[in-house]
């Protein structure tokens, strides 16, 4: 696997191809954010592994750096990363399952079923399969992803790390899920940042300098700790405190992370939209239940 044909810097996340098609850049991380949230709750749904939500997630983010969010629907694209996902980790669900299990989180009804016989789930199945193979081409068929999650139980032997707080540390990375920090920091920078929030947010700390035996660079870490603790606060402690939308944030201008909700801009019309089929649009950018 090449990584750095996957790592960008933050200047390039505000010249990808929805950008070039007109969306501004708070609204593509903003639809991030909700294609993950989709992702996710399709993901505990199928009770699918963590390992398959964070394959998922990457896929999901490394393909809207080469295509436009105007030409493929966030939710339609999701569900195709996951899937793909699934398989590469070994972690396959009947389509059944799959289909009905996406129609169901953008109806907001955990009680629908969907005939296979039906135009619906046709419909569903087809674009998931037409999808898949847009998807793998785009990544080059590279689709060995290195996560967060190994290195975070290396340092858990290596700095004597207790269960609560690398439980904390795990919790983080799912919850940062819709940021782009796959795209941004390597992946035993962001397990280290974790692993910094969840050391401030409990009672317990660690070692002075710790990251110097896992041989991290210090500075990079508090990086990338900013930019997750801003999307955490943004995503989770303000809405959690609020019932309004996303808190608007001063520090949008240098972040590479959605502050504040813009009017929605034009996108692809997913094929699954028809009108007697789930809405994606009912779909909310909560977290999942």
């Amino acid at each position: 696997m090449i990584i750095d044909q996957w790592l960008y810097s933050k200047e390039e996340l505000l010249d990808t191809p929805s950008i070039s098609d007109g969306i501004t850049f708070e609204q593509e991380q903003l639809d991030r954010t909700k294609g993950c949230h989709y992702l996710l709750a399709v993901a505990a749904r199928l009770n699918l592994p963590q390992l398959v939500v964070a394959t998922a997630t990457t896929f999901f983010h490394r393909f809207f750096m080469r295509h436009s969010m105007k030409r493929f629907h966030i939710y339609d694209m999701a569900a195709t990363s996951l899937l793909v996902a699934a398989k590469v980790e070994e972690s396959t669900r009947r389509i059944k399952d799959f289909v009905n299990a996406c129609a169901q989180k953008a109806a907001k009804n955990d009680k629908l079923v969907l005939d296979e016989n039906s135009k619906d789930f046709v419909r569903w199945k087809e674009t998931m399969l037409f999808n898949e193979v847009i998807l793998l081409e785009t990544l080059c068929f590279d689709l060995t992803v290195e996560h967060p999650h190994s290195y975070l139980q290396h340092m858990e032997t290596k700095l004597d790390v207790s269960g609560s707080m690398l439980r904390k540390a795990w919790m983080l990375l799912y919850q940062c899920s819709g940021a782009p920090l796959c795209l941004l920091y390597e992946p035993n920078l962001i397990a280290g940042a974790a692993l910094l929030l969840a050391s401030y947010m409990s009672s317990e700390s660690l070692e002075e300098e710790w990251w110097e035996a896992v041989h991290l660079d210090g500075p990079a870490i508090h990086e990338v700790a900013s930019d997750m603790l801003g999307y955490y606060t943004d995503h989770y402690i303000k809405k959690s405190a609020t019932t309004a939308a996303v808190v608007p944030s001063t520090s949008a201008a240098s972040s590479p992370f959605p502050h504040s909700p813009h009017p929605q801009s034009p996108q692809a019309q997913s094929p699954l939209q028809a009108t007697h089929l789930p809405q994606h649009s009912s779909l909310t950018n909560n977290p999942p239940s």
